[in-house]
């Protein structure tokens, strides 16, 4: 059992806190993060009810950034009894090493770099591992559940937890997770800010036609539409991005497979698209689509014009 840290009054509250406004996570995915119930995490250890474990404390220090020694007044044993010994010292205990979840490339690895580059987040601090997908709750939800959710779990044979915005209207996969953070940066997905790290497809994904067909159907399937435009009786194929990378090496494994692009539009995020109605209907025979929104709004009978509002 862990012992429990007691700190100076106020100042658990403000570890937990920052925790929170640092990560960026919602206090479900924080308090999933460190093993503990959102309602403990959000009321009971944040407004002091209780002391913090010192498993807990350890990460909430490591994800802070953040040197609380200070401000320990004791450490009780497990049992709360007598005070064990004044503060926390030393070094923390010798973190394990991630293991690598995949060793070989394939397509549907791509197709996932693919997602993660369009709808993917990851983080990495010491002791704070984590992977996130995100979507509308209306629009995305069969993709994600049904299509994203199961592809990762037969990938890196893990399991995401899911949770929903009501009031943003945005359904999550989350994962807390060393192994997959280090697997997917290993593979071309580092983790952090993406534009800031300045993304872009992987140079393996362009070893291979496969690959490189699911790796731009993860995008197109997570940052890009199938909409209509004025004077057109199909639907043009819409991709867009604000990352220079991104877009320049989406280009490269489009011109690579045969398609020729829109010149980017320079209003708002940059975008481009197919407009050739025989490159359109290559697309959709030979890449396809694996999300549902999409295979509507392209249908046998083009776009389902009652839908467009969700676009």
């Amino acid at each position: 059992m862990d012992r429990r840290v007691k700190l100076e009054v106020a100042y658990q509250k403000k570890l937990v806190e920052d925790a929170k406004r640092k990560s960026e996570l919602t206090w479900k995915e924080l308090a999933q993060c460190l093993h503990l119930s959102k309602a403990y995490l959000k009321s009971d250890l944040r407004y002091e009810r209780v002391l913090l474990p010192e498993s807990v404390y350890k990460r909430l220090c490591r994800l802070t950034d953040v040197d609380c020694s200070k401000h320990i007044i004791a450490v009780l044993d497990p049992n709360w009894g007598k005070v064990k010994g004044g503060r926390i010292g030393g070094s923390l205990s010798k973190p394990k090493p991630a293991r690598l979840l995949v060793d070989h490339s394939s397509s549907e690895l791509a197709e996932a770099i693919g997602i993660m580059l369009g709808d993917g987040n990851s983080w990495m601090r010491p002791g704070f591992y984590y992977v996130r997908i995100s979507g509308h709750s209306e629009n995305d939800r069969e993709y994600l559940l049904n299509h994203v959710r199961v592809l990762f779990s037969r990938i890196f044979k893990i399991q995401f937890n899911v949770s929903i915005h009501k009031t943003s209207k945005e359904l999550t996969l989350t994962k807390g997770s060393k192994d997959l953070v280090y697997t997917l940066e290993h593979w071309g997905f580092p983790p952090g800010n993406k534009k800031r790290n300045n993304v872009g497809v992987p140079s393996w994904v362009f070893e291979s036609k496969e690959y490189l067909e699911a790796c731009v159907r993860g995008l197109v399937d997570t940052d890009g539409s199938v909409c209509p435009i004025t004077g057109r009786k199909y639907p043009y194929i819409w991709f867009n991005s604000s990352i220079p990378n991104l877009r320049n090496t989406f280009a490269l494994a489009m011109g690579t497979l045969g398609f020729r692009l829109a010149k980017w539009s320079c209003k708002g995020t940059p975008q481009t698209y197919i407009a050739k109605k025989s490159a359109i209907e290559r697309y959709s025979k030979e890449i396809g689509f694996n999300n549902p929104k999409h295979k509507r709004h392209w249908g046998p009978g083009g776009v389902d014009r009652s839908n467009l509002a969700q676009l």
